[in-house]
């Protein structure tokens, strides 16, 4: 397989160049390990360039009302290849529906959502305008799932609970983050291998045993499967080396590697 230019890091973290030093050591000081580029747009683009990598997607998050705004202007603006970027909403916000369609015209396929930094649960009434807007414009839901490192428990969703979202919301694509639930891997493998929605791998290499890593991809599909490595909490190159052992056919490596993502995003790279 020629790697170069076919892997798209489906699971990145950008961040302004003015606030991306303090975010980045303030997060890395939280989960405890350096990271591995510094945050910006520029220094994506070098470790994408450096990697050989084709592409990757910021998934930016806003833990304030009043943050939606200017982080989805900036969300627009780098919205270039090789950086795609989705948007963000806040459950606190007004008018959500109006924020989902802007995002929509002005280009971006989804929006990702962080139900602990965000403070909402799956089945939380402000969350209903989100569920039903994104179904109606046809928007993705990028969702961090399961437990997180910088909180404890109980947490605020669940393999089960998101199973349970996908029941009230047949019609919505939804992208669960660190394959369905992070350090939940034994629930989500009953509750959504199987289930009709995408699973990333960030966070999950080198955090469980690669035979279940490789037992939820194949017993899933390939085809709704994407690769990202949550940079820069780790190495894209490291987390690229890991997938690449698993014994996964050329065709599941490159639709998880690449073909999904195109698929999900509707543009070329």
């Amino acid at each position: 397989m020629n790697l170069k230019h076919d892997v798209f890091d489906f699971h990145v973290h950008l961040y302004p160049d003015g606030l991306a030093e303090k975010a980045v050591a303030n997060l890395s000081g939280k989960f405890g390990n350096p990271p591995s580029f510094d945050g910006t747009v520029l220094d994506m683009t070098r470790l994408l360039a450096r990697n050989h990598f084709g592409g990757a997607l910021n998934l930016p998050v806003a833990t304030k009302p009043d943050q939606v705004s200017s982080i989805n202007l900036w969300a627009i603006a780098i919205n270039i290849p090789p950086i795609a970027s989705l948007g963000t909403i806040h459950p606190d916000q007004e008018d959500i529906p109006q924020t989902l369609r802007f995002l929509k015209q002005s280009g971006l396929r989804g929006i990702k959502l962080h139900p602990e930094y965000q403070r909402f649960t799956l089945d939380d009434p402000r969350m209903v305008c989100v569920w039903e807007t994104c179904c109606a414009e046809k928007l993705f839901v990028y969702l961090h799932a399961g437990g997180e490192r910088v909180f404890t428990p109980p947490f605020h969703t669940s393999p089960h609970a998101i199973a349970q979202l996908l029941n009230r919301y047949p019609g919505l694509t939804l992208i669960a983050a660190h394959l369905g639930g992070f350090q939940m891997w034994d629930e989500s493998e009953r509750e959504l291998i199987g289930r009709n929605l995408y699973l990333d791998l960030s966070h999950t290499l080198f955090w469980m045993p690669d035979t279940q890593v490789f037992r939820m991809i194949r017993n899933h599909g390939a085809n709704k499967i994407v690769f990202g490595s949550d940079a820069p909490w780790q190495d894209p190159a490291q987390i690229l080396a890991a997938f690449l052992a698993l014994p996964l056919t050329a065709d599941e490596q490159r639709a998880i590697l690449w073909d999904n993502a195109i698929h999900l995003l509707n543009r070329d790279f």
